[in-house]
């Protein structure tokens, strides 16, 4: 994300905090879909993921100040929050043995007319470096990051289905982490 678009996403957060809803509707229009694809993904449910979406945009607008602007990006921010209660979400239904595939796609976004060319391009060559970045992960490390955050199963729960230690489990999270934050420029960190 280049600074004007930083300084662009203050200025709707800031809207927000004094209490504009038309920022809160800009918000949502600019990444709405994105937020829901994650959800969905997720939950393989359309209707627990557009819940989970609007419950993050109302507690966003009931306490906007819970985003702290030094320490990201609101866009980052509302994809964590997103990703959190869609886990808790999927947790809370039951659903442990999903027969869906757990393979990432790393899916084409519909054409939003409103974002630029070059924002277009710049959110392309981000998702294509994560998509490499993740590509070049050792299988071992690559299956336990797919169970832990687009599964949402705990690391006793990897542990159990793959038959290893928990200790094992959590070294090749930790590792993997590691090794996509190294090959990821600082900006994608």
């Amino acid at each position: 994300m280049d600074r004007n678009l930083k300084v662009e996403e203050q200025k709707v957060w800031e809207r927000i905090t004094a209490g504009d809803g038309t920022a809160l509707a800009e918000l949502y229009d600019s990444i709405g879909t994105r937020l829901f694809s994650l959800s969905f993904r997720i939950l393989n449910d359309r209707w627990d993921a557009e819940e989970v979406v609007q419950d993050t945009f109302a507690a966003l607008w009931k306490k906007p100040q819970s985003f702290n602007p030094q320490k990201g990006k609101l866009a980052s921010w509302l994809m964590v929050l997103v990703r959190n209660r869609s886990v808790d979400r999927y947790r809370s239904r039951k659903r442990r043995k999903d027969t869906t595939s757990i393979e990432v796609s790393l899916e084409v976004q519909p054409v939003d007319e409103s974002i630029d060319i070059a924002t277009s391009a710049s959110q392309t060559d981000e998702k294509q470096l994560l998509g490499n970045a993740i590509e070049k992960l050792p299988p071992k490390q690559l299956t336990v990051l797919k169970l832990s955050y687009f599964k949402g199963l705990t690391h006793p729960e990897i542990a159990q289905e793959l038959g290893i230690s928990l200790g094992t489990v959590k070294s090749r999270i930790r590792l993997g982490v590691e090794k996509l934050k190294q090959s990821l420029p600082k900006s994608l960190r």
